[in-house]
């Protein structure tokens, strides 16, 4: 048996303070209960919601009047909802916090290393034994520019993570707007097949009644009929259509299914309304916009940083730090060393190049991929600039010599029924040739905003109504 000195003692109960440091936060669990997460999600309710905007996104939305679910959301706002509520948006922002968690990472000090080490030699003389405690506090300084290197590299990675959000959010607010524009347009569809559904009913009773008369034959009849429950089954088709497209905008706005959401278009609606942007200028835009670039502009960032940092890891390096022993010396005393400690790292073998080939492997990998997304995404934006422009092409059409025929020819349906002198098949024929012209412009109108919207994305910038998200 030996006696610990006061020293040994100290020393002892400083590792294990140190050990014990971090023990003060203790783990807690975190269950999933799943009921329960269905329920809330059952609960969500735009009554209750007041979305958080910034004084940029609140400018396109204050002169709608205050946020008011009741009497309908407009299209700005449901963005805004979704940008709030949607769940997966939601668990994508979280990425932020881990990318600024490594930020704080690199610019962190490296801590020193305690080398502790207790000893005891039995009859390391001819009378005693020896005994002894040797200590060291070892810091490795960073390397010059490898610190700032680690902190840009940090940075990068934070931007990077900023602009991966900020395009998950562009996509969701597209989508948001189609789906909203689709719901608009169903609406229209349905008023337009129940103003057709009103028209056959008119018909139909007045070939009832002309057949009562004995003045119409069965087959016109029939035919009549045979029409006005082609036009009822086209409104069920349009409801069924407009539960659907409901149901998709309450899943993007992170709403329950069968909520029932009031939209409030603007007084233009689907309007058609032009963009002039010429080809060039939205391709410069997409440059300096589109967050898929510049979320692959700050990973390349990060690789260059990580060849910098490589290259600066090839160079001798150094430890050091003041080191301490005590131990028995011959005739029993205390025998104490204080002095430095000194260690230097040599790459002689290697120079680190394994490390070097690998950051610029990896940095001419993510170049490449650069100039691949650059050739897709302009790719795709002439795609979306030409279907914006074929899409304005038939609307133009549409209104220039669709549009006034059927005006003309309600006009005349209009007339006959007052007159009560109608062709059956001519009604029928022109009637149908009406709705489905009808239809058929409310859904190139659609389509003409979801090109827009399209292009919107493949800019990454607003370039029809809204701000960015």
């Amino acid at each position: 048996m030996f006696r610990l000195s006061r020293l040994t003692v100290f020393v002892a109960v400083l590792i294990g303070a140190i050990a014990c440091g971090g023990c003060g936060a203790g783990y807690r669990r975190k269950p999933l209960v799943d009921r329960q997460i269905l329920q809330e999600l059952q609960n969500i309710k735009l009554e209750a919601l007041q979305p958080k905007v910034t004084s940029e996104k609140l400018k396109a939305i204050e002169s709608q009047g205050p946020f008011d679910p009741s009497k309908g959301i407009t299209v700005d706002e449901a963005v805004l909802v979704a940008e709030y509520l949607n769940p997966s948006i939601r668990a994508f922002r979280l990425e932020q916090g881990v990318a600024e968690t490594e930020l704080v990472t690199a610019r962190l000090i490296p801590n020193p290393e305690l080398q502790v080490s207790l000893f005891h030699i039995q009859d390391f003389t001819k009378n005693l034994a020896t005994m002894g405690v040797d200590s060291a506090l070892i810091w490795a300084p960073p390397r010059p520019g490898e610190r700032n290197a680690r902190i840009l590299q940090g940075q990068a990675h934070v931007e990077e993570v900023h602009a991966l959000i900020s395009e998950e959010e562009w996509k969701l607010a597209v989508e948001v707007r189609k789906a909203y524009y689709t719901a608009l347009a169903l609406d229209e569809r349905g008023r337009l097949t129940d103003a057709s559904l009103k028209l056959q009913k008119r018909v139909l009773e007045f070939y009832e009644q002309k057949g009562k008369l004995g003045d119409a034959s069965r087959l016109d009849l029939n035919l009549a009929r045979l029409a006005y429950a082609d036009a009822a089954r086209e409104q069920l088709s349009i409801v069924s259509e407009s539960g659907r497209a409901s149901q998709g905008l309450n899943r993007l706005l992170g709403l329950s299914p069968l909520y029932k959401v009031v939209l409030r278009s603007s007084a233009t609606g689907l309007n058609y309304r032009a963009i002039t942007l010429d080809l060039p200028s939205l391709e410069t835009m997409m440059l300096d916009e589109r967050p898929e670039l510049r979320a692959a502009k700050q990973e390349y960032e990060q690789a260059e940083q990580a060849v910098r940092i490589a290259q600066i890891e090839k160079w001798p390096w150094f430890r050091l730090g003041p080191s301490y022993r005590r131990e028995t010396a011959e005739g029993g005393r205390m025998a104490n060393w204080l002095g430095p400690d000194f260690a230097l790292d040599l790459p002689i073998f290697n120079f680190n190049r394994g490390a070097i080939m690998t950051a610029e492997a990896q940095r001419e990998r993510l170049y490449q991929s650069f100039v691949s997304k650059v050739h897709d995404d302009r790719a795709e934006l002439n795609e979306a600039y030409r279907n914006l422009k074929a899409q304005e092409q038939l609307i133009t059409l549409f209104q220039t010599e669709i549009k006034p025929a059927l005006e003309d020819n309600q006009e005349l349906t209009e007339s006959g029924l007052q007159l009560k002198d109608l062709n059956l098949l001519q009604i029928l024929a022109a009637q149908d040739r009406v709705l489905r012209s009808q239809s058929e412009f409310v859904e190139e109108e659609l389509e003409y905003w979801k090109s827009a919207f399209d292009l919107e994305k493949s800019v990454g910038a607003p370039i029809t109504t809204g701000e960015r998200p």
